[in-house]
């Protein structure tokens, strides 16, 4: 009786397989937020990862140039790799997108590869934008010009005279206050979603 399971199990698992998977269970993102991919085959293979837009723009994100895409059995690999020097950063627009693992042992495999021993699997994520904030700018005296930087874009952008009211997408921001004749005041705020700020400054002259 155990031999007879035991070669079962084996006939089961010489079928190549893959999974992949992110670091949410709900693979919903936000704009700005870090996104991990993560994927392990069942046997040693060749294995390629995209990531479709919602255009439908394709970007191979395993292997890097270069690379075979071969990887071990039961290994985990994550994307971007620990020893990489970058992140991938979500930046919207409010979607789906698909990232598709496509496995082979015979070659590394193309996306729309349908020849016999392909496998592939595929994850979709899905990026929601954040509840707008609102600022509230407020100075003495009144009618200084605002500027507002978004740090992760790095965007600096002419937003009006105080007192303004300005929707923002919640993140972090460098606002700059100037009039002629006064000392120029620079604040940086976090804004969390849904937030209702006031910001009061007081100009000095020069």
């Amino acid at each position: 009786m155990f031999s007879m399971i035991f070669l079962a199990f084996l006939t089961i698992t010489s079928t190549l397989d893959i999974d992949v998977w992110v670091d949410k269970d709900n693979a919903v993102y936000q704009p700005t937020e870090n996104l991990k991919i993560y994927f392990r085959a069942n046997q040693d293979c060749f294995v390629a990862v995209f990531n479709i837009e919602q255009g439908g723009r394709i970007t191979r994100l395993f292997p890097p140039e270069g690379d075979n895409g071969w990887v071990d059995a039961g290994q985990v690999y994550s994307l971007p790799p620990e020893s990489a020097d970058y992140d991938y950063v979500i930046e919207g627009p409010e979607g789906t997108e698909t990232v598709i693992a496509v496995a082979s042992k015979d070659r590394l495999p193309d996306l729309y590869d349908e020849s016999p021993g392909i496998i592939s699997k595929s994850l979709e994520i899905y990026i929601e934008e954040p509840e707008p904030s609102t600022l509230r700018i407020i100075s003495t005296p009144d009618d200084s010009r605002i500027y507002i930087m978004e740090i992760f874009s790095g965007d600096e952008e002419y937003a009006g005279q105080t007192p303004r009211t300005i929707v923002l997408r919640p993140g972090e921001y460098v606002v700059t206050i100037k009039k002629l004749g006064y000392r120029t005041l620079t604040r940086r705020i976090w804004l969390d979603p849904g937030e209702r700020r006031r910001v009061f400054v007081k100009l000095t002259r020069y």
